[in-house]
């Protein structure tokens, strides 16, 4: 199977504890995301917020990729809530963690720090945590309690 095809492809059901986790593990990154989006599209404070932060953090076109990004955190949220195209959608949400952590996050750190220090500190960062859990939701899929999951055993 060519390697974007499983993206789309829905593993076996996880059971037990390991699929109540990643149920919950995508219900609060999902709810996160969507209410993080739907503020960055639909309020006016939200979206001034998040211009702000793209510009400061040196993002290309902060007036455009603001909605965007916060677009794709709506959209994206509520499938990863539902379990719909859920390697997709973590990936995506996991890709924007990556990119916070890498402009926003890091530019938090204090200078001077000792390697430990400083490694200390980005592990701290929400967005490298989420990430993780995002990316293993990319991974392992959206488990037991997804609608994709039933869809898939309904298929011939």
């Amino acid at each position: 199977m060519p390697s974007w095809r499983c993206l789309f492809a829905v593993p076996p059901p996880r059971r037990g504890g390991e699929a109540v986790l990643l149920l919950l593990a995508r219900v609060v990154a999902g709810v996160m995301f969507c209410v993080s989006g739907w503020n960055k599209v639909f309020t006016e404070d939200g979206r001034e917020r998040m211009v702000h932060t793209l510009a400061e953090a040196g993002i290309p076109f902060p007036v455009v990729s603001a909605p965007v990004l916060g677009a794709i955190e709506w959209i994206a949220g509520g499938l990863l809530v539902l379990g719909l195209l859920g390697r997709l959608s973590a990936l995506l949400l996991a890709a924007i963690c990556a990119v916070a952590a890498l402009t926003v996050g890091i530019a938090q750190i204090p200078a001077g720090l000792s390697v430990a220090d400083w490694l200390s500190w980005f592990f701290y960062l929400s967005e490298v945590a989420l990430a993780v859990l995002l990316l293993w939701i990319a991974t392992v899929g959206s488990g037991r309690f997804a609608i994709e999951t039933g869809w898939a055993r309904r298929l011939p």
